[in-house]
């Protein structure tokens, strides 16, 4: 019963949480540019090895994190400068898999990686040959043991022998943000260094802001938190240049994010004259006591120490959350409809998020109705300087006109109620404040509404977000179930799937319709742990029943992150 629970426990990890161990690019192995190899069996190497990191279903049979790190680690050296091998490896740290799966079978994989390593075998007295061949043989083997070049490969392999995969891969990271189970992200305080310039000091040596995130509760379920975080830049006679501190532990994506940071600061304001030398600048989060990681800080961090620089001020109502590049691009993050709500615990009436993520702001509308989208004006952001516009104290008077006629709309529609949205005058003026900022997500949300033309279903990760939250509570119980071969519930974990069960009926009709089987599916096994074994069953059958209802859901999650559209809308 144990093995048989096994697929259960390992599909609601899936839904709650996925680990990936990105590929040490620095241990070294052999020389790539002494290989003895022509530039065709190169390429066929290199192909092979990228479509094992890329993912591809093979009869349903995937491949696993591991193998998929080391075939990217052996692709990168063959060629550190390819788009392909950059992209890949970006959106494996960043989501834990790939644009899009390979339609490569194992075996036609296996053969290109077969032809390279043929070839890298006909010149056995280099080393880095040698080296690389039994990466490879070993990659090859791994992926497809009894494929019909395995035999050539083990003979192959007592030539080349056994590959050192010790410190191969770097440290895990769990991803999505939230802090979920079985994260094991590095986590310790975080420094990036810049070098110094001429300004005798900043013009402002302390600055606040909120940023937006998203924290796991303990019934496994996320909740939206607004979390005030501060900068001081101080004197320090150890430092030649500026150091960036984060004084408490945070997770390598963050991390990341503060290089990414770093750098940003220095391409803004060293042709500028701006950077002085010789101090530390302390980065602290309000919320000290929670593991922090993930790259939705990017861009509060960037505005706090741009105000360093600059003396510019910033608003004390204004939230924002969303990743950031070294140029200065607002990115996508994850949980912005949660993270929004969250800004109204801290009073923050002016939020911020990615231009890529206001399919959120529409997902608020559908579940919540116009009331959220009035208590506080949601911005979308492409550019640090489009987030400057609003998060400054002092903003540029077309911003502030275009805040203070949102606030006209709702006052009005607080005091003559909702039907007054459709009035003339005030479709004129959202009109207005629309064109002046077409950015400004939530005039452009009730904009719809008085139009008639609302978005009344959810986003395609809104929906998905929406099944998902109603399990993630009962990963602890689904373990336990897998070591005890028994289904069974605390009275807690017996609420909280009545709990979900009913908020997933609930919101059903809002779900994209894409996902009607996988929702019935999911809330036929709500339906299972709610109800309980029958009278007329006995514990195994009970068991049964639940295994086979879940497996049902594993087969049609499956069929959905097999379809081209829906993958590219999720992640393209």
């Amino acid at each position: 019963m144990k093995v048989r629970l096994l697929s259960i426990f390992l599909l609601l990890s899936y839904l709650v949480a996925a680990n990936y161990r990105p590929p040490n690019m620095e241990k070294e192995i052999f020389n790539a540019d002494s290989l003895k190899i022509d530039a065709i069996s190169r390429a066929a190497l290199f192909s092979g090895l990228i479509s094992v990191a890329r993912d591809f279903n093979d009869e349903d049979h995937e491949v696993d994190y591991e193998l998929r790190s080391n075939a990217l680690a052996i692709a990168g050296r063959l060629d550190p400068e390819s788009e392909t091998f950059k992209d890949i490896a970006e959106d494996l740290k960043a989501r834990g898999q790939t644009v899009a799966e390979d339609d490569a079978s194992k075996s036609d994989v296996s053969a290109k990686i077969y032809r390279g390593v043929r070839v890298l075998m006909r010149e056995k007295d280099n080393k880095d040959n040698m080296k690389c061949a039994s990466y490879c043989i070993d990659i090859a083997l791994r992926l497809d043991p009894e494929g019909r070049n395995a035999k050539k490969l083990k003979d192959y392999q007592e030539d080349a022998g056994k590959p050192d995969w010790k410190d191969m891969l770097g440290d895990e990271i769990a991803i999505g943000e939230g802090g979920g189970y079985g994260r094991s992200t590095r986590m310790e305080e975080r420094r990036e260094e810049i070098p110094g310039g001429e300004a005798k000091g900043f013009v402002s040596t302390g600055a606040e802001i909120y940023g937006l995130s998203v924290r796991q509760l303990s019934n496994g379920r996320h909740a939206g938190a607004a979390s005030r975080l501060t900068a001081l830049a101080l004197k320090a006679d150890d430092i030649e240049g500026i150091e960036f501190h984060i004084d408490q532990k945070v997770g390598d994506m963050t991390g990341t994010s503060l290089k990414d940071v770093a750098k940003l600061m220095r391409a803004r304001h060293e042709g500028d004259g701006r950077i002085p030398a010789g101090y530390r600048v302390t980065i602290s989060f309000e919320d000290r006591e929670t593991p922090l990681d993930g790259p939705s800080a990017g861009t509060a961090m960037s505005l706090l120490l741009d105000s360093l620089f600059t003396g510019n001020e910033l608003d004390d109502k204004f939230a924002v959350t969303g990743a950031i590049s070294s140029l200065g691009k607002v990115k996508p993050i994850g949980g912005v409809a949660g993270k929004i709500r969250g800004a109204t615990n801290k009073g923050c009436n002016l939020v911020g998020v990615p231009h890529d993520n206001i399919k959120g702001v529409s997902d608020i509308l559908v579940l919540d109705g116009i009331e959220k989208l009035m208590k506080i004006q949601v911005f979308s952001f492409k550019t640090l300087e489009d987030a400057l516009k609003v998060a400054s104290k002092n903003k540029p008077e077309e911003v502030q006109q275009t805040i203070d006629d949102f606030n006209k709309v709702v006052e009005l529609i607080e005091a003559k109620g909702e039907e007054s949205l459709k009035h003339a005058k005030v479709i004129a003026l959202l009109e207005d404040v629309v064109k002046k900022m077409p950015n400004h997500e939530s005039a452009r949300a009730l904009l719809s509404v008085a139009k008639g033309e609302e978005q009344k279903i959810l986003s395609l990760g809104g929906s998905f977000h929406q099944i998902d939250i109603q399990v993630a509570g009962l990963r602890d119980a689904l373990r336990k179930m897998m070591f005890s071969g028994e289904v069974r519930l605390s009275s807690a974990e017996q609420e909280l799937v009545k709990e979900g069960y009913t908020e997933l009926k609930e919101v059903s009709s809002k779900l994209d319709k894409r996902l009607k089987d996988y929702d019935e599916k999911i809330l036929k096994v709500l339906g299972i742990l709610s109800e309980g074994r029958r009278d007329d069953e006995d514990d195994e059958d009970f068991t049964n029943r639940f295994k086979k209802a879940w497996e049902a859901c594993d087969v049609e999650r499956k069929k959905l992150m097999e379809n081209p559209e829906i993958v590219e809308e999720l992640y393209g």
